[in-house]
């Protein structure tokens, strides 16, 4: 059965945290107020969708899509990809390419020209760079962070 994939709300909040955080007994108290804050500014934030996929009263996975407006590739938007967790419950059972799935198809509707997502080295180790490239993306550029 593939997972349901859905844009996050309000109320999601802490089951996003305990998949974000990986501690499933983060319950609503344990929300701080710069967290609900920020969620805040996230859902209300044009472009900006946080995807969830639920499972009964749980949140099995979530993925943040950022569309972007460009003046580049004859004005359409760039789409990226940031924060892709599944908790650990519920890997290699379809939930990670249910919300790319859907994230690419809102992604593609909204007219962008390109998808882009950060995976650090390290995962190249545990399957999520073979994840990715399975779903189509290819490795083609080299990144850059600068902490702050």
């Amino acid at each position: 059965m593939t997972p349901t994939v859905r844009p996050a709300g309000p109320d999601d909040l802490p089951g996003v945290l305990r998949v974000q955080h990986r501690d499933p007994d983060l319950g609503p108290a344990d929300v701080t107020e710069r967290e609900r804050a920020t969620w805040d500014r996230m859902l209300a934030t044009d472009g900006l969708t946080v995807y969830v996929a639920p499972d009964g009263d749980e949140v099995a996975g979530i993925v943040t899509l950022l569309v972007m407006p460009n003046l580049g590739y004859d004005c359409r938007p760039s789409a990226f990809v940031e924060a892709m967790v599944v908790a650990e419950s519920h890997r290699r059972r379809g939930v990670g390419r249910a919300l790319i799935e859907r994230l690419l198809a809102d992604a593609a509707a909204a007219g962008c020209h390109k998808v882009q997502l950060l995976t650090h080295k390290r995962h190249a180790a545990d399957g999520a760079h073979d994840f990715y490239r399975a779903l189509g993306f290819t490795a083609e550029a080299e990144g850059f962070r600068l902490y702050l």
